[in-house]
């Protein structure tokens, strides 16, 4: 049983793969998600949703056991050892050999294919770019609070302030795409594109994009798995539990951060996050420093 976000979902993907290559006989609960796990081969057929009608009696009561992996109680990851996915392995196939772990793989039809295009050439047309981003600047942890404010207490998403600024110098070079629900759509955002979109299509549409840009949530696990190059600004958590630093040009403030001990403990969590309030909060200059890392990166990895 797979639980968490969607990120999580992804994340376990690679560690699952490895399972099924020695073992058959399992099945893969995943709540809320289990979309994601369509037309991955090994995976789509064995993956269930525990919400759906009958799920218990037909599929959970044939099992010898149910193992619900937690990747924050494996030491090395809390330790800033091991990655999500190496958590996910040592959990699922008992190893600390990661050698053999792939990245994650997600999988489009032909038909969410067309409609990403389709997107895509709706943004170029209005904005008159030449190169797409999609852009992720909230998390799931992010709160719309009654006064309007957008707030995210576990300091993953981008302060809106600081992502207004960032957004408004991004939109003189590329099209943009702004990956977030509705409630998050603020009137002083002119500069991108917004979707109203479920999470399954925004796989495609970050995999028909140019680059991406978010932060530790679910678009940037889409966009690894997807090869998408981008970058992720890092907030409270560390870039090698979370993210991919091989793979992506990673911003983060230089500060000093503390570990938050996520389904640990609730209070040492809350403390953490107190000490961590202000990391996705960034000034002129430091938007400055983030806006040319991106343009940098695109320069260098986008053909």
């Amino acid at each position: 049983m797979i639980d968490g976000g969607a990120g999580r979902a992804i994340a376990a993907i690679p560690a699952l793969l490895k399972y099924a290559k020695k073992n058959d006989d399992f099945g893969v609960l995943l709540p809320g998600w289990d979309t994601i796990y369509w037309g991955i081969p090994e995976l789509q057929d064995k993956t269930f949703n525990p919400e759906q009608k009958g799920i218990f009696d037909q599929v959970v009561l044939g099992a010898e056991e149910i193992i619900s992996p937690e990747p924050y109680r494996v030491p090395g990851y809390y330790k800033q050892e091991k990655s999500l996915a190496e958590a996910f392995d040592y959990l699922i196939n008992n190893t600390d050999d990661h050698s053999d772990l792939g990245v994650p793989v997600l999988k489009t039809s032909k038909m969410e294919e067309v409609n990403a295009a389709g997107m895509i050439l709706d943004v170029k047309n209005q904005q008159k770019k030449q190169t797409t981003i999609v852009i992720q600047p909230f998390g799931r942890s992010a709160q719309k609070h009654p006064t309007g404010a957008i707030v995210d207490e576990s300091s993953r998403s981008l302060d809106p302030q600081s992502y207004l600024k960032l957004v408004k110098k991004l939109a003189t070079k590329y099209n943009l795409i702004l990956m977030a629900e509705q409630n998050f759509h603020m009137p002083e955002d002119t500069y991108t594109m917004k979707p109203n979109s479920d999470l399954r299509m925004w796989i495609p549409f970050i995999d028909a994009a140019d680059y991406f840009v978010g932060v530790d949530s679910v678009g940037q696990h889409m966009a690894m798995a997807m090869g998408k190059p981008g970058t992720v600004i890092v907030g409270s958590t560390f870039a090698i539990n979370t993210t991919y630093p091989n793979h992506f040009n990673i911003v983060e403030k230089k500060a000093i951060k503390k570990y938050s001990p996520i389904r640990i403990s609730g209070l040492e969590g809350h403390l953490a996050d107190r000490l961590n309030d202000t990391l996705m909060d960034f000034n002129d200059d430091e938007v400055n420093t983030i806006y040319t890392s991106i343009v940098k990166d695109i320069e260098k990895k986008v053909k």
